[in-house]
Formats: structure tokens, C-alpha cells, sequence
């Protein structure tokens, strides 16, 4: 497989539907590390679920990542499923950015690699997209939301950030959900200042609250990985989502003068 974001590929047969001709890309994006056999799971429940994609990009670390024979091997059946190196640092949040970078306008549906998100949801996220969202939320933390596993401490805080936030009036009960969908335009116009991990999902939704951006949640539900280890590191990454749950009520505060 060549590791680049080409979708045209000769004598493949492409089984994911895509979107018609002259309509908008739907762009998937996600970061991995050593998920190995986590990603083919990945494609099939896309599949099962009816998820219509244009490019399912996974964006890696290093060479040796366990995960890419296993893209290769997708890749070789269907063109749209692509691995990039990730150019700017090791780390989610580099990752992230670059694939942000590299994404086109039209709506952008970051996924874990875990198989812990909803992807039944998907087409509706998109649908809201096209209502005029340019932030699209999934949310465990609202009516008919769930969260399964987790840890107990990672799991309170998080609802905690996020149940006090909606509270004082934010559009979301669950900014910290790495499971979004973003406006490609608009992410392009963005400078993503986080250092530490998955911040990153709190700190695009405090820039749209701010910019008076359309944004909205719908409810979903989470489920801990069964295969894999995480790399999700609660108390390096702590202060890096205090600060921008910070700013978030900070805003939100404002907004009520």
C-alpha cells in the first residue's frame, strides 16, 4: 500500500458506499497507535451500519505501527481506506492536527480506533451538518446518552466538566468527547493550540462557542475497548483540560452579559 491520501486506485473494488457525484466529501479521520486488529473492526462496523464515506484516513506515528499491514491489506480491497504518517510529532494531538491539515472542506467525523463510539449515529451527525452546524457532538452525558467503562475517575471528571458546562449554558454536555464531527472549512481556519492529548476535542468546541459558531449535541453511547491497550494518560493531561474548561465557563459567562 502506499501510505499517502490517494483515493484512486486501479483494479480495487471499493465496498463502502460514497457520497453521489457533485455532493460534499465525507471525510473520516483517526488516530491510531498499535490498534492492530482494532481498525479491521472498525471498517467492518462502518460497513454493518450502512456509514456512507469518501476517505477513511488513519493517521499513525511511527513505521513499525502494528496497525499497518492490516490497512495495507484493507486498503488493497478498498482505495478509500488510507494510513498517512503524521509529520508533526508523535502524539494524538499531532496526529489530529495533521490530519485536520489535510482535510478538505465538507463535513470531518473523528473517530477512535477503539471501536468505542456509536457509529450508528453517523448519518445524523451529518444531517445536522448540513442543517448549519459546524460542530457536531455526540454526547454520553445527555438525555439518553450512556457511558460503559471507563475508569471511575476518568469517567466522573469528565461528566463533571461536561454536565457543568451545559448547565451554565453550553451548547454541550459533552465537550471532551473526541467523537465529532467538524466543519472542514471551518477547521481549516482554525490554530489548534493543545499540547497534551485529547484536550483537543474541548478546546475546538470553546473556539466555536466563542466565535458564535452553530453547535449541537445529539445522544450516544460509549463502550470501553475490548482489544488494545489505551493511551489516554488522565493526570499528564489533566491541567491541559483544566485550562480550557476554564476558558470554556469563562465564556459561557460572558455571554450571559
Amino acid at each position: 500500500m502506499a501510505i499517502s491520501s490517494s483515493n484512486t486506485v486501479l483494479g480495487r473494488t471499493d465496498t463502502v458506499a460514497t457520497s453521489a457525484p457533485g455532493s460534499v466529501k465525507i471525510q473520516i479521520l483517526v488516530p491510531i497507535y498499535n490498534e492492530g486488529e482494532n481498525v479491521r473492526l472498525l471498517v467492518e462496523n462502518l460497513r454493518a451500519e450502512g456509514v456512507t464515506f469518501d476517505t477513511l484516513k488513519f493517521v499513525y506515528d511511527f513505521d513499525g505501527d502494528i496497525t499497518l499491514p492490516i490497512i495495507a491489506e484493507l486498503n488493497g480491497v478498498d482505495s478509500r481506506i488510507t494510513a498517512e504518517k503524521n509529520q508533526f510529532g508523535r502524539g494524538v494531538v499531532n496526529a489530529l492536527r495533521w490530519g485536520f491539515k489535510h482535510s478538505q472542506p465538507g463535513p470531518v467525523i473523528v473517530l477512535m480506533g477503539d471501536n468505542s463510539d456509536k457509529l450508528s449515529i453517523i448519518p445524523e451527525m451529518i444531517a445536522l451538518w448540513q442543517s448549519g452546524a459546524v460542530v457536531v457532538c455526540p454526547s454520553r452525558y445527555m438525555p439518553g446518552g450512556e457511558q460503559h467503562g471507563g475508569g471511575l475517575v476518568k469517567s466522573t471528571l469528565s461528566r463533571v466538566a461536561g454536565v457543568t458546562l451545559k448547565l451554565l449554558g453550553f451548547p454541550t454536555a459533552d465537550a471532551t468527547n473526541n467523537f465529532k464531527l467538524y466543519d472542514g472549512k471551518w477547521l481549516a481556519a482554525q490554530t489548534v493550540e493543545s499540547l497534551g492529548g485529547f484536550e483537543i476535542a474541548l478546546e475546538l468546541c470553546y473556539k466555536a462557542f466563542s466565535q458564535g459558531q452553530k453547535m449541537v449535541e445529539l445522544p450516544s453511547v460509549w463502550r470501553d475497548r475490548t482489544l488494545g491497550e489505551s493511551r489516554f494518560r488522565l493526570f499528564k493531561w489533566l491541567p491541559h483540560y483544566l485550562r480550557w474548561y476554564l476558558r470554556a465557563v469563562g465564556a459561557v459567562l460572558r455571554s450571559h452579559f
